[in-house]
């Protein structure tokens, strides 16, 4: 642990996204470990976010600063009148050319695309291949990176690959854009699969295509990008996603700024995190009704595990009798439902006792467990070693 002065650092993030809120975690997490610093967390949030940055800046107290807005020339335009060592979170920008004590840390968005292309061109044979993009006027520079990658991956075999750009003044998600989505979905060759360049932009789709009859997966595959779990799965059908590991981005990000701090002349470096992992779902899967069932009850213990839910309420969600759910979940993963929701509840706990100081106690109340000693118990019986063994083990 560092004995210097805490040092003051900015951190603009995207915080409506999961993928904001994940790098956050993964920002604060290192800082714990390795730094003595105070956070002055801005929530992007258009031009009203510059004129906090632009004043925190001004106030002369700040050591650093870590940002994944930059594409926004408000921000920019902050970050680049300012000598602040810098880290910027995401793909490069034109609107940023600062050459001293910044650095770019991002994954791979080409290798994002490609991923997601080689994942559709996997699962069956499409007509035709769509990749739902940035706004014409955009500034954002990870969209244009995924599509390149995902063209790439589809190109040199000769596939039909389209591209669907918002026009100019069409906001996102509004009446007019799922209208002109829609039409252009309709006009794809089916079967056809399609990418969105992240979650929110899926979700679009998905409500887009049920305007227009479509239904999927059975006339349009779909993936997005993020893991964005509140979309992905409260969707209908559920949303298979591209999941980079935005936690090791935030921590990538902390350690890189760690690093300037202690040297900021002249340095300007990138970083690149390669692609985590695809989570399937519904949106690319065609399955026998049993199979649904299956995943709506995963779905549900997935979203409510720790709210200290019990079998019953799965089966009372699913709305079938209890002998059939049990059935059903059995033979398709090996173990009843109550387990399923205990395993959910052990890794959360496993997870907190490896990345945080919580209390024991706290861990298990907030993890959805009515009783410690009964989730001490549990968790000996499951592992072998006491929460408080496995928590030296591992943080070691």
């Amino acid at each position: 642990m560092e004995k210097a002065k805490i040092r003051r650092i900015a951190v603009v993030l995207r915080l409506s996204y999961a993928s904001g809120r994940d790098l956050l975690y993964g920002i604060s997490q290192y800082a714990r470990r390795k730094c003595r610093w105070q956070f002055h967390v801005i929530n992007f949030h258009e031009d009203a976010t510059a004129e906090e940055l632009h004043s925190a800046v001004a106030d002369g107290k700040l050591d650093g600063m870590i940002a994944n807005a930059a594409d926004n020339p408000a921000i920019a335009k902050v970050l680049e009148a300012s000598s602040i060592p810098l880290v910027v979170i995401g793909a490069r920008t034109p609107l940023l050319t600062r050459k001293d004590a910044i650095a770019l840390v991002h994954n791979d968005d080409i290798a994002i695309g490609r991923r997601g292309a080689e994942y559709l061109a996997s699962i069956g044979r499409f007509r035709s291949y769509g990749f739902i993009a940035r706004s014409i006027d955009s500034c954002e520079y990870v969209p244009v990176l995924r599509e390149r990658g995902f063209r790439s991956a589809l190109g040199n075999v000769g596939c039909d690959v389209r591209t669907y750009v918002t026009a100019v003044n069409v906001k996102l998600g509004s009446y007019d854009d799922i209208n002109r989505l829609g039409e252009w979905l309709k006009a794809l060759p089916k079967p056809a699969a399609i990418m969105a360049a992240h979650d929110l932009r899926a979700m679009h789709v998905i409500e887009a295509a049920k305007a227009s009859g479509l239904v999927i997966p059975n006339d349009i595959a779909l993936i997005g990008v993020d893991n964005d779990e509140l979309i992905c799965e409260t969707s209908e059908p559920t949303l298979t996603s591209i999941a980079p590991d935005h936690v090791r981005l935030g921590e990538l990000a902390a350690a890189t700024l760690r690093r300037i701090m202690k040297n900021p002349s002249s340095m300007s470096f990138e970083s690149l995190l390669p692609v985590k992992t695809v989570i399937e779902r519904l949106s690319t899967r065609h399955v026998a009704p049993s199979a649904q069932l299956v995943e709506r009850a995963t779905s549900y213990i997935r979203r409510n595990a720790l709210k200290g839910i019990g079998a019953v309420d799965v089966v009372s969600h699913l709305g079938v009798s209890r002998r059939l759910a049990d059935v059903r979940f059995r033979q398709a993963t090996g173990q009843s439902i109550l387990s399923a929701i205990m395993k959910t509840r052990l890794d959360e706990v496993k997870r907190r006792l490896r990345d945080t100081d919580t209390p024991i106690a706290k861990i298990t109340a907030a993890c959805g467990f009515h009783g410690e000693n009964y989730a001490k118990k549990l968790f000996k019986s499951r592992f072998g070693v006491s929460m408080s063994e496995w928590r030296t083990q591992h943080r070691a």
